[in-house]
Parts: structure tokens; C-alpha cells; sequence
């Protein structure tokens, strides 16, 4: 019998995961905590196995919009990546991964800039090597000789990117049928191994009288150095700063309301369902003097910090990076994520707070802690004297 939306939204969870099917291989699965997510599981000609492909979640993606994205897999299945006739290549296989990817985001802007991230490494370091390869084609060796020569540039994060997104990619492939076993698995083994750890480049407190120096005199757009200020004063992530619209601030009464969906650890779970509290951070007056300029230069547009080159979009993840380096840091000196190591490394040297406090407000969480996870006003008196002693920290080296 076919689903309604009615019967759909109204599965409860049971103690083991069930199935509730619709019509031509489509079903609503409903874990027991609550998950609801769509499935399509189709057939492979000459083949007794029936693998089954993830189309997405409820309610985020509603019954008739699971069957549309249903009807759009049986037909690629049908007329070319099932065909006896057409040998997929390897770069056919990672495009199709890659849409699968994008669907799957629920245009999370976090979320699909990590996809072209994975689109730069396929593009850069996999295609030139493979992508006319058939993909079933592709041995073992050729992923070995991609990861080597990444690792023979002598940089470490690529690596494990490529890794990642190829272990991906074949684990996309066998879940469609298009090989029996993920030959990437395990290839990071032959990583070379690096254990010195590095940090996010940060200032120490005798470094921030020049660097508060160099952002009066950078020369870029006026709402660009205001981001780049209020990131200095609050310590925020800069995915929960370039994403803040007007009405987020509460000035009145001295706080910032980040929306769960814009804090790092809770993106996801607030796209699964999950009911979480906005983030708090409370403002110094010289956070609020800031705040206030941006909102009258930023009138009318949708986000506080503006792309100045893109109408209603905010400024780019990395713009703050780039003003930067021409403030004259390399990327071994300082970036804009150090800036929350500079935080937490002036306010504990200064023996005057409690490290819980200084963690709460970097929206650090403690994973053996579910309920402090959820608490997003953790400690807010004792942020709210904290922060305005940072606001005062600063304003006393920008006038050295």
C-alpha cells in the first residue's frame, strides 16, 4: 500500500529499526531514535543482489519529493549506469558521487563549500591521473600512485582529503552496484607518518598591539575590516560570524543569538531534527560599537557582513584569511581561526577565569557531557564579566 504524508509523519519509533514501503523500491526507514530517512532499493539485471542507495531525510525531504528523486535514480539506472552497453569511467563515477553529495546537503552552505572542496581535490590531484580510466578498470596501485604523489609535495591535510574522499567514492560505488568490494580502504596506512602536530597559527598578548595596528591602516572594504574586528572581540567561529543576519543581535540587552544551524557541532543535528537552543554570547560595549556601525552600513541586505561584490550574499569563508596576508602574516605566522587561539590563550594565562567558562564561550563541548551540549547559555553571568574584560584587554593595546 502506497504512503501518505500522514502516515509518514506519524511513525513512531519502535526498539529496532523498520521499514515502511512505498511504492517501486522506495521506503521510509524510521530508527529508534526517532531518524526518518527515504531509501531507494532497486534491481541489477542479471544480478540476485538488491543494493539499496540513501535518498534523504524526513522531514527535510517530503514523501512526493523522495519519489521524484526515486524516479530520477531508476531512470539513470535504467538508461546508462545498468547498461550492458556503456563501460562508467572512473570520472563518471566520481561526478555522480558528487551530485549524490550535493543532494544530500540539504543546501547547508557549510556543507557544500566542503563539497567543492572535495570537487578542488578531484579536479587538481585524481582526474589528471585516472578520470579516463574505466572505473572498473582502476587497481589498488593507481590510488596508492595519486596518494604518493600528493604526499611527495610535502603537505599533510590533502593527503588525508584525498584519502577520505576516494574511500567515499567507493563506498558510493559498491552501495550502487558498480563494484564488489572498496579498494581505497586502507590506504591510509601508507601515509607517511607525521607525528608533530600543529596548531592553528595564533598572536600572543605582546603581538597584539601590531596587529590591532595593522587593521586600522588595512586598506579593503570598510565591512570587511568591521567582520574582522568583531571576530577579534568575540572569539566566534567564522561560519557563526559571516552568517549572521541583523535580527540575530539583541543589543539591548548585550547578546548575540547564533542559531544552532550556524555553530560547527550542531549543524547536523538541528538539520536531523533536533530542537537545540540558539548559542548566546555576550557583548562587550566594545563588540557592540561595532556591531552597531556594521548594521548602519550593512542597511538592508540581508546578512551584517556583506559581500561587498555579491549582492544578498555574505562575505566569503575566506576573505578574512586574505586580508590577512595582506596584513603582511604568512600562513605560519597567523590565521583567521587563530584568532579564537588568541582568545583562549590570553583570557587562561590571565589566571582571572575559570576554563569552563572560557570553553563555553568558544562553544567548545565536552562529548562524555550531553547535557551541556544543549546548554547553550552555560555560564552566562560569568561570560558576560569575562567578556567585557577582553573588550577592555583590547581597547588598552589599540591605543599603545
Amino acid at each position: 500500500m502506497s504512503l501518505t504524508e500522514s502516515r509518514v509523519r506519524q511513525a513512531k519509533p519502535k526498539e529496532k529499526i523498520y521499514f515502511l514501503a512505498d511504492d517501486d523500491g522506495l521506503s521510509l526507514k524510521v530508527d529508534p531514535n526517532g531518524r526518518k530517512s527515504w531509501s531507494y532499493r532497486y534491481s541489477i539485471e542479471g544480478s540476485t543482489k538488491r543494493p539499496r542507495i540513501k535518498l534523504g531525510l524526513y522531514p527535510f525531504m517530503s514523501l512526493k519529493d523522495a519519489r521524484s528523486a526515486r524516479d530520477e535514480y531508476k531512470l539513470s539506472l535504467d538508461t546508462s549506469y545498468i547498461s550492458k552497453n556503456k563501460e562508467l569511467s572512473f570520472q563518471e563515477v566520481c561526478e555522480e558521487w558528487l551530485s549524490f553529495k550535493i543532494k544530500n546537503s540539504f543546501e547547508d552552505k557549510p556543507r557544500c563549500g566542503v563539497i567543492e572542496l572535495a570537487k578542488k581535490c578531484l579536479t587538481q590531484d585524481i582526474y589528471p591521473h585516472i578520470h579516463d580510466l574505466s572505473f572498473s578498470h582502476v587497481k589498488r596501485y593507481d590510488l596508492v600512485i595519486i596518494i604518493k604523489n600528493i604526499e611527495s609535495r610535502g603537505v599533510k591535510e590533502p593527503v588525508k582529503k584525498a584519502y577520505s574522499y576516494l574511500k567515499q567514492i567507493y563506498d558510493y560505488a559498491v552501495a550502487m552496484g558498480y563494484c564488489e568490494y572498496n579498494i581505497a580502504n586502507g590506504l591510509n596506512k601508507i601515509f607517511l607518518n607525521n607525528k608533530i602536530k600543529k596548531n592553528y597559527p595564533y598572536l600572543k598578548s605582546d603581538d597584539l598591539s601590531v596587529f590591532i595596528d595593522r587593521i586600522s591602516q588595512l586598506n579593503t572594504d570598510p565591512i570587511i575590516k568591521k567582520a574582522l574586528w568583531l571576530k577579534l572581540y568575540t572569539g566566534v567561529r567564522g561560519s557563526e560570524l559571516l552568517l549572521c543576519e541583523p535580527h540575530h543581535f539583541d543589543l539591548e540587552n548585550k547578546v548575540w543569538k547564533i542559531p544552532a544551524l550556524h555553530v560547527k557541532q550542531f549543524r547536523r543535528k538541528v538539520i536531523l531534527g533536533h530542537d537545540i537552543p540558539d548559542f548566546l554570547v555576550p557583548l562587550s560595549t566594545q563588540a557592540i560599537k561595532i556591531i552597531e556601525s556594521a548594521l548602519v552600513w550593512s542597511h538592508g541586505e540581508k546578512y551584517v557582513f556583506y559581500s561587498p561584490r555579491n549582492p544578498n550574499q555574505h562575505i566569503h569563508f575566506n576573505t578574512l584569511n586574505s586580508c590577512i596576508r595582506k596584513m603582511g602574516y604568512n600562513k605560519t605566522e597567523l590565521s583567521s581561526h587563530g584568532l579564537r587561539s588568541t582568545f583562549s590563550t590570553i583570557l587562561n594565562d590571565s589566571g582571572l577565569f575559570q576554563s569552563s567558562w572560557i570553553e563555553a564561550q568558544l562553544s567548545h563541548t565536552d562529548k562524555n557531557k550531553t547535557r551541556a551540549s544543549y546548554n547553550h547559555a552555560e555560564y552566562f553571568n560569568q561570560r558576560k564579566e569575562m567578556m567585557q574584560w577582553w573588550g577592555d584587554y583590547i581597547e588598552k593595546y589599540s591605543s599603545i
